[in-house]
C-alpha cells in the first residue's frame, strides 16, 4: 500500500536530509511556525525555524559523516505520524557531546511525534537516545584491540585538525616511519609535525574529515576529505585565497598502542588544477 504525504514527508526528512545532507530542501518539509519540543542539547535558537532545523543534521553528520537513520516504524493518525528509527554510524567527525571522536562504529533508536500540517512538520516531540549514544563513542576500548587502533587513528586525525602536533609523543611511536614523506623531511615525529605544519601555514583552516575507516590486524586504513582556504605559499603557488578541496587515503600500521608506519595518497593534481584554475 502506498505511503500516505504525511508519511512521505518524514521519509524524506530522512532519506534527504539526515542520509545524504540535502538542507535546501527543509523549507519544503517544515513549517515557518515550527515548533521543537525536543531538541537535543547544543541547538541555539536562533536564525529562521529552517536554520535550527538544519543545525541537528550538521550536528550529526558533522560527527558521524556516514550516519545512515532507517525508519523502522511509522504510525498515523489525525495530523500525528509516531515515526522508530535506527541510527547507525562511524564516529569520525568532530566531537559530539563533548567526546571527541573515537572511531566508534555506533548504533542508536529514536522515537518521536511529528504533527504535519498542509504537508509541511509543524510541531515535534522525541529525540534519540543520546544516553547510550554517548555511552558508546565514551568506552574505553580494549587494549590492543581493533576499537583501539580505529580510537588511536581517529586521535591522530583529530589532533591534526587542531594543529596539536605535540600530540603526536603520545601516540606515535618515535621511530615512525613514513613512508610518503614531503620533500626533505625528516625521520620520526619531527619530520611528521613539520609536514603537516606545511600544509597548515598554507591552509590554516585545513580539516581532514574520514568518510570511512576500516582495521585488520595491525593496520587501520581511512578515505576521506580534505578543505581548506588557501592563504598560504603551497607547492610553489602563491596563496589564492580559494577554498579549495581534495580528496586522499591514508595507510598505519599500529603496535602496542602507537602509529608505527603511515603510508598516504592525497590528489595532488587535483589540488593543484583548482589552485592554478582562472576564475570563480
Amino acid at each position: 500500500m502506498a505511503e500516505s504525504r504525511k508519511k512521505q514527508v518524514y521519509r524524506r526528512f530522512v532519506e534527504e536530509v539526515i542520509n545524504k545532507g540535502n538542507l535546501s530542501i527543509i523549507p519544503e518539509l517544515y513549517h515557518p511556525d515550527y515548533v521543537d519540543h525536543s531538541a537535543p542539547p547544543g541547538v541555539a535558537h536562533e536564525g529562521s525555524v529552517f536554520d535550527q532545523v538544519a543545525q541537528i543534521p550538521k550536528m550529526f553528520r558533522g560527527a558521524f559523516p556516514d550516519v545512515h537513520f532507517t525508519i523502522e516504524d511509522m504510525v498515523e493518525d489525525g495530523d500525528w505520524v509516531a515515526t522508530r528509527v535506527t541510527g547507525r554510524a562511524q564516529h569520525l567527525g568532530r566531537p559530539f557531546m563533548g567526546v571527541p571522536p573515537s572511531g566508534r562504529r555506533v548504533t542508536w533508536s529514536s522515537e518521536g511525534f511529528f504533527r504535519i500540517k498542509n504537508g509541511k512538520i509543524i510541531e515535534h516531540y522525541g529525540q534519540p537516545d543520546l544516553m547510550a549514544l554517548r555511552q558508546q563513542i565514551s568506552a574505553k576500548p580494549e587494549p590492543g584491540s581493533l576499537d583501539e587502533n580505529r580510537a588511536i587513528v581517529t586521535r591522530y586525525v583529530y589532533e591534526v585538525n587542531m594543529q596539536n602536533y605535540d600530540a603526536f609523543d603520545e601516540f606515535v611511536d618515535p621511530g615512525f616511519v613514513d613512508h610518503d614523506p614531503i620533500p626533505g623531511q625528516q625521520p620520526g615525529i619531527p619530520g611528521l609535525k613539520a609536514a603537516y605544519r606545511t600544509f597548515s601555514n598554507a591552509f590554516p583552516d585545513v580539516w581532514f574529515t574520514f568518510e570511512d575507516l576500516i582495521a585488520e590486524e595491525d593496520r587501520v586504513v581511512g578515505r576521506g576529505v580534505i578543505e581548506g582556504t588557501h592563504t598560504g605559499s603551497f607547492m610553489g603557488i602563491p596563496p589564492t585565497g580559494k577554498k579549495l578541496h581534495w580528496t586522499g587515503t591514508r595507510m598505519f600500521r599500529v603496535k602496542n598502542g602507537k602509529v608505527v608506519e603511515g603510508w598516504i595518497n592525497l590528489d595532488l593534481l587535483g589540488l593543484l588544477q583548482q589552485m592554478t584554475a582562472h576564475g570563480r
